[in-house]
């Protein structure tokens, strides 16, 4: 259950539809999850949708308590006699009971503090990519290729045109695209860059086939097109099962004989035969 809630988590910070319904009752996952009385993921899905940014992964985060100020101002504030009289009743007679953590309050403030980049507290052993853009509810998160590959981009920008425009016709020429186009792709597979390297590979292929095979380049690492020894072995025949002569009639139909019973009638009959030569032979006089 609790990997089912951290996974809950997880989906709509890395770019998960929320909102997304389903086609036969039209309704979301939070909807679904009321539906089916799951009472504690709706609740948790509720509390992502009410802070749908997790800022302590931003370089810009502050460590200070924003509460802090006013509580202090809040304490410092001079109260009547009555007053103090009043607050030391009441912390006096008051009945510690247990009471649910409030928002952003120093249980939330202690969590973001010990998850921060710039935390104090913990050491990290690495450095995120994109220190700028910290995971949110419905933002889509890039693969780490793609984000390099972006500030990439924007530095060769930064450059100026024409270092931007030389870097471009470089990794064109070499078959890398380094500048991605406007509409999405994925990271994982590059549908262009494969079409591009199918179609040199086919354009070649065409060239080299009308070339006799000494004539071909070739390498120690890639000595050319090695043509394949084919060997054609005929498959033995299955032997044909031999076929029981049946005495009677084959026009008519005929009782199964079962296995079972043809072995005991053979092992019956051995036996009647050697019963029959161990008998003695007698000669009338």
């Amino acid at each position: 259950m609790h990997s089912m809630l951290l996974l809950i988590c997880v989906f709509p910070l890395l770019g998960a539809d929320v909102e997304a319904r389903d086609y036969s009752r039209k309704m979301t996952s939070r909807e679904w999850a009321l539906f089916t009385c799951r009472y504690e993921t709706g609740y948790l899905m509720m509390r992502l949708m009410a802070q749908p940014c997790a800022q302590q992964f931003c370089d810009s985060y502050k460590l200070e308590w924003p509460m802090l100020q006013e509580l202090v101002a809040q304490r410092q504030e001079s109260k009547s006699c009555w007053q103090k009289v009043a607050d030391k009743v009441c912390c006096r007679f008051s009945l510690r009971m247990k009471t649910d953590p409030v928002d952003d309050g120093v249980m939330d403030h202690m969590v973001r503090i010990t998850t921060a980049l710039s935390s104090p507290l913990i050491a990290t052993a690495c450095h995120t990519v994109a220190p700028r853009s910290p995971p949110c509810i419905g933002k889509r998160r890039y693969a780490v290729p793609e984000i390099l590959r972006k500030q990439r981009v924007d530095e060769l920008k930064c450059l100026g045109p024409e270092h931007f425009n030389n870097n471009k016709k470089l990794f064109n020429n070499s078959r890398v695209q380094l500048v991605p186009k406007k509409r999405d792709r994925r990271a994982s597979l590059q549908t262009q860059m494969l079409q591009e390297v199918a179609v040199a590979g086919t354009s070649a292929l065409r060239r080299t086939s009308l070339l006799p095979l000494n004539m071909m380049r070739r390498s120690s690492v890639r000595p050319g097109i090695v043509v394949p020894k084919v060997r054609l072995c005929k498959v033995p025949s299955w032997p044909n099962p031999e076929k029981r002569k049946n005495s009677k009639d084959p026009e008519l139909l005929q009782l199964p004989k079962w296995r079972y019973k043809e072995a005991k009638e053979e092992r019956r009959r051995q036996e009647e035969e050697g019963k029959k030569r161990r008998l003695p032979t007698v000669r009338m006089r």
